[in-house]
């Protein structure tokens, strides 16, 4: 199925495909992939978003400075929005589906647009960054804005109700390149410029809670990212370690260090054990014709520390020197493990199971019991992207002009 730009994504609840080529929305039944919708956009589109209620959609195209949104169960239904002259370099949806937040070309001015009223909005002048300088807290009740003003680098607080400013305080940063809220509410973790390793986290009154700086004088961090319960912050730098921050002191419980050879606690060749399922009846539109996967029966001793620290740390290991190795960790004794070349991961959003990909035409899955792969069936499909479906159950391979759907 054709697909640009790697322009395709679940809905919410899982029931759905949205899916875009050019100036066109396709969207689709997740299990049998019959299109439900088809809309033509005015301009090629360039980003695309599911609302949180898998109702509507959000397209836009940053050259026309144009945002549209789409009804899944109402065809008639449409909402155009323009920036005009302004440009457009940012659209989101807020959490109550009620609003859309824009940001203009040069980071002039962010607005919230209402989808109940026309002539209510508001404005935010002087935001720093688009996506990154954008977070919303986990309940939904507060909007986090980093803003650029008189050469410094403050927060503004809104509250998603009245969006009205509740709280708003200048930051401890050189050059702020990222703000997320953290999903307890209860810390905003400011990422600072690229030049110095440098975290702040404050708590949502403005207090600051702790900095931590593990090293001067170096390039600092390339990514972060909080685990699920709140409890852990990682972060990736350019140094080739990914640390690991405990809410409890702001201090790394673990620092994984990411060697350019991957070491193993074994040699022992293992055996696979090879299958393969045969739908011979079945639709290639509906269900693959034949699942071919060999089951590597190793240890799971291998891999380290805790599953919620490792959720965090395969986002944020950002930083690698090779391009061949994908690292996998869980319980101690700390070790990783090669599994593929230049890897794309994505966590399963249920399980304890890890896909990964590498631009061929087969997918790998990683969990505790071990690792297996799916082949896709044509040849020449180079799956360079990832997206899991929200009960776990399936998941997309996106290739550069096509996309394939598999059912686990």
């Amino acid at each position: 199925m054709r697909v640009a730009h790697g322009l395709v994504r679940w809905s919410p609840c899982g029931r759905y495909l949205a899916a875009a080529s050019g100036n066109r929305l396709a969207i689709r039944d997740a299990l049998s992939l019959q299109i439900v919708q088809r809309y033509s956009t005015v301009d090629e589109v360039q980003t695309l978003v599911w609302s949180e209620d898998s109702e509507l959609v959000l397209t836009a195209s940053f050259k026309r400075a144009v945002v549209q949104l789409w009804s899944v169960q109402d065809a008639s239904w449409t909402c155009k929005i323009s920036e005009g002259v302004a440009g457009l370099v940012h659209a989101r949806w807020t959490p109550d589906v009620r609003h859309v937040v824009t940001v203009s070309d040069f980071q002039l001015h962010a607005t919230v647009w209402s989808l109940e009223d026309p002539t209510a909005r508001c404005s935010i002048r002087s935001p720093k960054l688009a996506a990154d300088g954008l977070s919303f807290s986990n309940n939904g009740a507060f909007l986090a804005v980093v803003e650029r003003h008189d050469c410094k680098d403050f927060i503004g607080v809104y509250s998603c109700e009245s969006w009205e400013l509740t709280t708003h305080f200048a930051i401890d940063s050189y050059d702020c390149v990222e703000v997320v809220w953290s999903p307890d509410d209860a810390t905003i973790a400011v990422r600072d410029t690229h030049l110095e390793f440098r975290v702040l986290l404050y708590s949502p009154d403005g207090t600051l809670l702790a900095k931590y700086q593990a090293y001067e004088n170096a390039l600092g961090l390339k990514t972060m990212t909080w685990s699920t319960s709140g409890q852990f912050l990682a972060l990736g730098s350019y140094d080739e370690h990914l640390r690991v921050l405990s809410h409890i002191n702001w201090e790394p419980v673990v620092d994984f260090d990411h060697e350019s050879i991957a070491v193993t606690k074994s040699h022992t060749s293992h055996a696979a054990i090879e299958y393969e399922e045969n739908y011979a009846d079945a639709n290639v539109m509906d269900r693959p014709q034949g699942k071919r996967v060999a089951v590597i029966q190793r240890s799971s001793s291998l891999l380290s520390n805790s599953l919620q620290a490792a959720s965090a740390a395969a986002q944020a290991a950002g930083g690698k020197k090779s391009r061949d190795v994908c690292f996998v960790t869980r319980e101690p004794p700390f070790s990783v493990r090669t599994i593929a070349s230049d890897p794309f991961l994505r966590w399963d959003p249920v399980h304890s199971r890890l896909a990964i990909t590498s631009g061929e035409n087969r997918v790998h899955l990683w969990s505790t019991e071990g690792i297996s792969w799916i082949n896709i069936p044509t040849e020449s499909f180079q799956a360079l992207g990832l997206q899991w479906a929200p009960s776990g159950d399936a998941l997309i391979a996106v290739g550069r002009q096509e996309f394939c759907s598999i059912t686990l």
